[in-house]
């Protein structure tokens, strides 16, 4: 399920990036123009018999960013997927600005302010960069139909290589600007808060950069909250505010960036660099 940013990234062809944020979109969300902070409080979920999370507990602060690390096999992807409503949560609670929205449908947690950018650049190929956009706005009511076009064009205003080929398949994207699509997909959900899984996987350097700016610039300059699973563990403390780290469904370590970065047994053990 996806599903905000002003400014545009560099002018690197197809693989520049920007951002935007939005006005209220929600059953539970806040005000326009506020943050919200999200609490996960005792997480238990898992797939059959096999428990993926067992007792989590992380905060990620209003506006901040909040980087979830850890090897293959964590937890991390499943604590993405029980926030956003993808997969049933068996105890536990999941606080949006202290609303409870453990339970709710997917549908019913994008309304409420939560937008999830699920890892592999999950566009729809068949369908046109316009078409997937579209796909955004579904959770808005009726009333607020009339603002579709202009919020469309907000998001190309950011994202300008999506821009230019509004009316291409997404099959035809590069890499780079796939992960735009999905991006400005979940953006025009209107979220409060922001789930990234793995937003680097697969891409060039350069472009592997434009997107950690592109967060940056959502977190600092338009207040989104944002959690971010990355792999690459270095890459995501450098734009944290915070970090937490889980091993095999349990938190091992939580703290503020920069104390996690430079914990080198922590590193050793956990982070791989």
């Amino acid at each position: 399920m996806s599903g905000a940013a002003n400014g545009s990234g560099p002018a690197a062809g197809a693989d520049s990036a920007g951002a935007a944020g939005g006005p209220e979109m929600g059953t539970a969300s806040l005000a326009a123009g506020e943050s919200a902070s999200l609490a996960v409080e005792g997480l238990v979920a898992g797939y059959g018999e096999v428990v993926a999370l067992d007792g989590v507990t992380v905060t990620a602060g209003a506006g901040g960013i909040t980087a979830v690390l850890g090897a293959n096999g964590a937890g991390k992807t499943t604590l993405l997927r029980a926030v956003s409503g993808m997969i049933k949560t068996r105890r536990g609670r999941i606080l949006l600005a202290d609303h409870d929205v453990a339970g709710r449908s997917p549908e019913q947690i994008v309304r409420a302010g939560i937008a999830h950018v699920p890892e592999g650049q999950g566009v729809i190929p068949e369908l046109t960069v316009e078409e997937n956009l579209r796909i955004g706005m579904m959770s808005w009511r009726r009333g607020q139909r009339a603002g579709r076009a202009a919020a469309l064009e907000e998001e190309y205003a950011r994202f300008k290589p999506l821009a230019d080929r509004r009316r291409k398949l997404a099959s035809t994207l590069s890499g780079g600007e796939r992960q735009m699509l999905v991006i400005a997909r979940a953006l025009l959900a209107r979220p409060r808060v922001l789930l990234l899984d793995e937003p680097s996987l697969g891409l060039a350097p350069r472009v592997m950069s434009q997107v950690m700016d592109l967060v940056v610039r959502l977190s600092r300059e338009h207040g989104l909250t944002i959690v971010l699973v990355e792999q690459n563990a270095r890459g995501a403390l450098a734009i944290a505010d915070h970090g937490v780290v889980l091993n095999l469904g349990r938190v091992v370590a939580s703290a503020d960036a920069a104390t996690l970065a430079a914990d080198v047994a922590l590193r050793h053990h956990y982070l791989g660099f």
